[in-house]
C-alpha cells in the first residue's frame, strides 16, 4: 500500500474529475461505495463534472450506474479505455476498431493459445473456450455472445482484449505488441487483462478530447486510477491521483496518492475538491 499524500494546494480549479472503476471507485466486492450519489450532486453543486473512466464498455458502465439515471446529466462515462466517451445518454466520441485488424488479433491468440475478447459496441464476442472464465467475465461484460470463430465475427467495435487467468497480462504485452504490430495502443487493464485498442486510444487522450469538447483545461482536471491502463490518464491530468492500493508499477505515473478503493478513497478526496470550490 502507498502512503496516502496530504491535501495538495489548488483544488478549488477542479472542474472536471475522472475516476477508474475497479480498483478505484469500486470496492473490492465490485459495488459502488455508499454515499457515491451524494457526491455526484455536491460537485454538480460547485460545477465540478464527474466521469467514470473504464476499461469496461460502454453498455456495462450504463447497466452499473443506470440505477442513478437522475444523475445522467451530471456523470460523462468513458469506457473501453477512451474508445468511447458518452454524455447525457448520447456518445459523442466512438474509435473504430478495423475487422481487419482484430481479425489479426484473433489469429495471435489462437497462435499462442490465449482467450480473446472482441470487444464490439453493443456486446462482447468469445469463444467457446472462454465459458470457464464467463461468471468473472460478465462482471465487466454484462453482454457476452458465445461464436465458434472469432475470426468470422464482423461487427462494430474498439477494442479488443486477452484474457490470461494466471494474472500475467504484463509479462505478454511485449510479445504481443511485436506479433500484432505498432498500429495499436496496449494497456494492461489489471494483472489479468491485455486490452489493444487502435492508434491514439487511451484514457490519457480521452481527456484530452474532452477538455477540447468542454472547455476545461487539463489543469483542471483530477483522475484516480490504480493500473497501467490509468497512467496516461494520471500523467494528463492536473491532479493525478494513484490509489494507495495501486499496483506497484504505477508509483512512477503519479505524485498524489489517495486512500483504498476499500477506504472510499475517491470519495475522500471528492469532499476535499467540493471544500475547497465552496471555500471560494
Amino acid at each position: 500500500m502507498f502512503e496516502v499524500t496530504p491535501v495538495p494546494e489548488g483544488l478549488e480549479r477542479v472542474r472536471f474529475i475522472a475516476s477508474d472503476m475497479d480498483g478505484s471507485l469500486l470496492t473490492n466486492a465490485s459495488v459502488l461505495p455508499e454515499g457515491f450519489e451524494e457526491r455526484v450532486d455536491a460537485l454538480a453543486s460547485v460545477g465540478t463534472l464527474f466521469s467514470a473512466a473504464s476499461g469496461r464498455p460502454l453498455y456495462t458502465l450504463e447497466d452499473n450506474l443506470g440505477h442513478l439515471g437522475h444523475l445522467g446529466h451530471k456523470i460523462m462515462l468513458i469506457g473501453d479505455n477512451g474508445g468511447v466517451i458518452s454524455r447525457n445518454g448520447k456518445v459523442i466520441y466512438q474509435a473504430d476498431l478495423a475487422v481487419e485488424k482484430y481479425r489479426r488479433m484473433v489469429r495471435v491468440t489462437h497462435e499462442k493459445g490465449d482467450v480473446g475478447l472482441i470487444c464490439g459496441v453493443d456486446a462482447c464476442y468469445v469463444e467457446p473456450n472462454a465459458k470457464p472464465y464467463e461468471d468473472y467475465f460478465r462482471t465487466f461484460y454484462t453482454r457476452v455472445v458465445y461464436v465458434d470463430d472469432l475470426t468470422q465475427v464482423d461487427v462494430p467495435a474498439d477494442k479488443y482484449t486477452v484474457y490470461f487467468p494466471n494474472n500475467d497480462a504484463t509479462e505478454h504485452q511485449a510479445e504481443y505488441a511485436v506479433a500484432i504490430g505498432g498500429d495499436c495502443t496496449f494497456a494492461c487493464g489489471g494483472i489479468m487483462w491485455l486490452d489493444i485498442m487502435p492508434a491514439g486510444v487511451s484514457k490519457g487522450n480521452a481527456m484530452r478530447r474532452i477538455s477540447e469538447l468542454c472547455g476545461i483545461g487539463l489543469d483542471e482536471m483530477l483522475a484516480f486510477g490504480d493500473a497501467p491502463n490509468d497512467a496516461d490518464m494520471l500523467e494528463t491530468v492536473g491532479f493525478g491521483y494513484m490509489m494507495a492500493n495501486a499496483q506497484p508499477c504505477m508509483a512512477n505515473h503519479a505524485s498524489l496518492v489517495a486512500p483504498s478503493n476499500e477506504d472510499r478513497g475517491v470519495l475522500q478526496v471528492i469532499d476535499q475538491v467540493v471544500a475547497a470550490r465552496r471555500a471560494i
